[in-house]
């Protein structure tokens, strides 16, 4: 035996004189068993080494004549036997065969020697003797033992540098990848991809801090900031930045957060999960803190080139719009192309324009480009309370899980003021049924962008009301004589046809004579507004002059000019107060008759002067080139 134990230390010897030709660990590995092989009559021995950083014992090399792809590849260390066996420094145990071979043979059984060198991670030899063999002595594999935890020991600085050089390795080349990814989506999947990689057997999630459209078969959560003890970890390694480490012996595992951080600030967080409780170790804790920061700074180079992409996009649009604005462009052309611009940022389900001039009385419009929902009562209602929400608190509205004392279908909201001069004018309101369909980008876009319009709205809307009052009677509301000539004498000049209804009020000077002319202009008020609820945006009512009104119907024929007026007459007889009777003259012009403006006017004037002198009270048309008649209703 003495002659054997010399023989096996000079093996090693050997081993050790020619350690510089073997250009790896691994085949450094497979020479040592090779050359236990020699020394011991067993079938097959193979090398397990600890896997710092997980709880198994990976098979390095093997060799012998029984299949050595029956050895399992790696073995679980459960309730730490293997560890607790090392750590006693028993020179040998036996194993059953469950425990090392993936499928069990009957003619061979298995021993464990135990390996604890100085330096290095344990582990153990795994020696498989026929059962007709003897196994050597015990002092001949204490004698192995020491060789083996000597050599391990010997080679332990090299072994660790080609761990370190190949982890380097890996580094570099997961920097390549980030590098050449075009989005955080390709950054988050080579993440999951590459950790797997390293650590196959446990489980990932990457908890980041905003929404980055990850695939969603990705392991992804939106980080939650909380004092939950489940979550508290987590938002620790995320506000500080640095690593934290949790053991879950109720859950039997250990969980790490390893903070995703760039240049700029923490994108979020790596949690691996180990399917054991178990310790990292510094070396293990070094790569993943490399790997995780080259994971951060890829995320923050991507995201930065994203935003700057989205920032020249969204001042472009801005830009584009402002020279738009800037064209003189009517109210509704302005709130169209606002909300086209909406549209193309964020794709809502609904828009709404209100405006309020500040004017109690006057109350809040709803302006041109509103949505088909803001038309129905729950529409106006909550457009309404948005709008008044935002008088009260002077702050826009974004929210993702939006509710209201009605219910509505709508979860996702923007409210953002139109504001000049500290005073908000209005709000655009925009909806979705999802619940956070809009993104903080285009909430803050669309901020901009209705800050740009603002102006532009409220200019128009002030030009519209001057040109207005200009065109306007300031009595009735109704426009002017002057404006209704150059609208009839611009239709003549593009339409096909017109008619022309003039009324006047029978006997107007008794109605001032007896109730006075405050009385009287109310009358006449009262026979405008039934003018206007009675005819379309396309016509054109005003004061003729007086208390004569006038009312023009573009592409009506004359038969449609008596209808309305025999409509308007009986209101005005039916709904006034002191009650008032109107005397009605219509006329019509075609472009296929050879007539004027002047003679149109003319007609009607006619017509009303019959209606006038047949007894007041009803309607009287001509046509060109025909005789007054009057109108039975």
């Amino acid at each position: 035996m003495e002659e054997l134990s010399t023989m096996i230390k000079i093996k090693y010897y050997e081993l050790m004189t020619n350690v510089n030709t073997f250009n790896s660990n691994e085949k450094f590995y497979s020479g040592l068993v090779k050359l236990l092989l020699d020394v011991v009559p067993c079938k097959t021995i193979g090398l397990y080494r600890y896997q710092t950083g997980s709880n198994y014992f990976t098979l390095e090399t093997a060799t012998g004549d029984v299949d050595t792809t029956s050895l399992l590849r790696s073995i679980i260390d459960k309730q730490s036997f293997y560890t607790m066996t090392i750590n006693n420094s028993h020179v040998q145990f036996p194993v059953n065969q469950c425990d090392v071979l993936q499928i069990e043979d009957n003619e061979i059984h298995p021993l464990i020697i135990p390996l604890q060198p100085k330096k290095g991670a344990i582990g153990f030899l795994c020696f498989l003797f026929n059962n007709n063999v003897k196994t050597p002595p015990v002092n001949i594999m204490k004698v192995i033992k020491i060789e083996t935890e000597r050599v391990i020991y010997s080679t332990y600085d090299r072994y660790r540098m080609e761990t370190t050089i190949e982890k380097n390795r890996f580094l570099y080349e997961l920097v390549l990848k980030f590098a050449s990814a075009r989005d955080n989506n390709e950054i988050l999947t080579e993440i999951i991809k590459s950790i797997r990689r390293v650590y196959p057997d446990f489980s990932y999630y990457l908890l980041l801090s905003q929404d980055y459209d990850a695939d969603p078969r990705l392991p992804v959560k939106l980080l939650e900031f909380s004092d939950d003890d489940t979550k508290r970890v987590s938002t620790e390694a995320f506000i500080s930045g640095e690593l934290q480490i949790e053991n879950r012996y109720n859950e039997q595992n250990t969980s790490l957060f390893a903070p995703l951080t760039g240049e700029q600030g923490v994108y979020g967080v790596l949690e691996i999960i180990t399917p054991v409780v178990m310790e990292f170790s510094d070396d293990e804790i070094a790569f993943i803190e490399n790997f995780v920061q080259a994971a951060g700074k890829a995320i923050e180079r991507t995201t930065l080139y994203q935003e700057s992409k989205h920032l020249v996009k969204d001042l472009k649009l801005i830009n584009d719009t402002s020279h738009q604005l800037n064209s003189n462009l009517q109210l509704t052309e302005i709130t169209h192309l606002v909300k086209n611009k909406v549209i193309d940022a964020c794709q809502p389900s609904e828009i709404a324009f209100l405006y309020s001039s500040g004017n109690k009385e006057a109350g809040i419009d709803f302006l041109s480009g509103t949505t088909d929902f803001f038309n129905t009562r729950d529409g106006r209602n909550l457009g309404v309370d948005l709008f008044e929400k935002t008088l009260e608190t002077r702050e826009s509205t974004f929210s993702g899980e939006f509710t209201w004392e009605n219910p509505v279908a709508y979860k996702s909201v923007m409210v953002i003021p139109m504001e000049h001069a500290e005073i908000i004018h209005g709000v655009v309101i925009i909806l979705h049924e999802k619940t956070y369909a809009f993104s903080f980008n285009s909430y803050k876009l669309l901020q901009s962008l209705i800050r740009h319009s603002t102006l532009a709205v409220l200019n128009t809307i002030l030009k519209e009301q001057l040109e207005r009052a200009v065109s306007t009677d300031y009595l009735t509301q109704l426009f002017s004589r002057n404006y209704l000539d150059e609208q009839i004498r611009k239709h003549m000049n593009s339409g096909e046809m017109g008619t022309l209804i003039l009324f006047d009020i029978d006997d107007f000077k008794i109605v001032n004579d007896t109730h006075g002319h405050y009385v009287g202009d109310e009358v006449i008020k009262q026979v405008a507004n039934i003018i206007l609820m009675n005819i379309n945006d396309a016509d054109v009512g005003a004061r003729w002059g007086g208390e004569e009104l006038a009312v023009y119907l573009p592409d009506s024929d004359i038969n449609a000019g008596v209808n309305l007026a025999g409509v308007i007459r009986k209101q005005i007889e039916s709904f006034t107060e002191p009650a008032v009777t109107v005397s009605a003259g219509v006329s019509t012009w075609k472009s296929v008759d050879n007539d004027t403006a002047k003679d149109f006017f003319i007609r009607a004037d006619k017509a009303l002067y019959d209606a006038k002198s047949f007894g007041k009270n009803c309607v009287f048309k001509i046509a060109y080139g025909e005789k007054a008649e009057m109108q039975q209703f």
